[in-house]
């Protein structure tokens, strides 16, 4: 995947953006690589223009495992688009609020 294994042996202690259409998955890095590195993003920012089941497929897909194994900010991947409903990110941002209070030891 990319070029980790040689950022890691470079120094790098963390990744960030984290873009999906480039491929950049928070998931599968962090089961490649463990917790070797700390990881900001993954987070789909098209999926914020489609709705609300979408919203929370997507930080449902990646949220709870990263922040159980810890390294993790959970953000969008990019820029908001401007695609992107004001309903639907106050949405994001209240769903992804509800699952980083609602975990185990917050």
């Amino acid at each position: 995947m990319f070029a980790i294994a040689g950022d890691l042996e470079a120094g790098f202690n963390h990744l960030c953006p984290l873009e999906q259409a480039a491929g950049m998955d928070a998931v599968k890095i962090r089961k490649e690589y463990g917790t070797s590195l700390a990881l900001l993003g993954s987070l789909d920012k098209r999926e914020l223009a489609k709705g609300k089941a979408e919203i929370e497929r997507e930080l449902l897909r990646q949220v709870p495992f990263l922040l159980e194994t810890g390294g993790y900010i959970p953000t969008i991947d990019h820029a908001i688009p401007p695609d992107v409903s004001y309903g639907n990110f106050l949405y994001y941002l209240e769903f992804k609020r509800q699952l980083v209070e609602g975990r185990p030891g917050a």
